[in-house]
């Protein structure tokens, strides 16, 4: 029944935004140090600035409660057994179901809630944890396409987040012409490239707003290094304020 299709692509992901809303970054940062990541280190609340606040075991911590968050969303649209038939394309390259459709929206939903956090002023982090559940589920291959890329950005530009950003535009072409997929997704129908490429591009729509302006900080020596040896390091213009400070 095409209403209740309907009800679903509505409910599905207003729940997975409120999931996907709880703040788990901000909770642990303030918990540990009392700490609000929305004014402190780079003012991001995610892991990262967890790590840059309180130290690398509780960022990593603060990461894995938001990959958790994300890989509960997209199991319960992965396993629940929406309707299958295809909405359009039946038989073509582009074709859609209902369950493939409710798949991407919850994605996105998880980020937005994740990146808007209604309970933080519509503050939030970046959505990377949620973003590595997803492909975890969705398409290892992908993800591991993600990995490599974004450490060859990394080692390049010494930055994490620009890295991060030009890794999407690497991925989604990839998404559009990737013929492998794991044999869960088989199972429930949710194979093809193109669903995959789409897929890709929904999340990158709800994620790349927020890399914009870290984008922009790394030609201006605003946004934060990765060091030679690891670790994260303050930006150029921190590193310059505090030698002035010191002199």
């Amino acid at each position: 029944m095409a209403w209740f299709n309907w009800i679903w692509v509505i409910i599905c992901p207003i729940i997975a935004y409120l999931i996907g809303s709880i703040p788990f970054s901000y909770i642990v940062t303030k918990w540990r140090s009392g700490i609000d990541l929305r004014t402190s280190g780079n003012r991001n609340v995610g892991g990262l600035n967890t790590m840059i606040n309180v130290g690398f075991g509780w960022g990593i911590f603060a990461g894995f409660l938001d990959y958790s968050k994300g890989l509960i969303c997209i199991l319960a649209a992965l396993l629940i057994p929406f309707d299958n038939e295809p909405v359009i394309g039946m038989g073509e390259y582009y074709e859609l179901s209902w369950h493939k459709i409710i798949y991407i929206l919850v994605a996105m939903a998880v980020i937005l809630g994740h990146n808007f956090c209604p309970w933080l002023g519509f503050k939030g982090g970046r959505g990377i944890a949620a973003v590595v559940s997803f492909l975890v589920v969705t398409n290892p291959i992908l993800l591991l396409v993600f990995i490599i890329a974004t450490a060859l950005f990394i080692a390049i530009t010494r930055t994490v987040r620009p890295a991060q950003l030009i890794t999407f535009f690497v991925g989604i072409p990839v998404a559009f012409f990737l013929p492998i997929y794991p044999p869960w997704i088989h199972l429930v129908g949710l194979d093809g490239s193109f669903f995959l490429g789409l897929f890709a591009v929904g999340v990158s729509l709800v994620i790349i707003p927020k890399y914009i302006m870290p984008f922009i900080n790394m030609f201006r020596g605003k946004e934060y290094r990765v060091g030679k040896t690891g670790g994260l390091q303050p930006s150029k213009e921190e590193e310059e304020q505090q030698l002035k400070k010191s002199e």
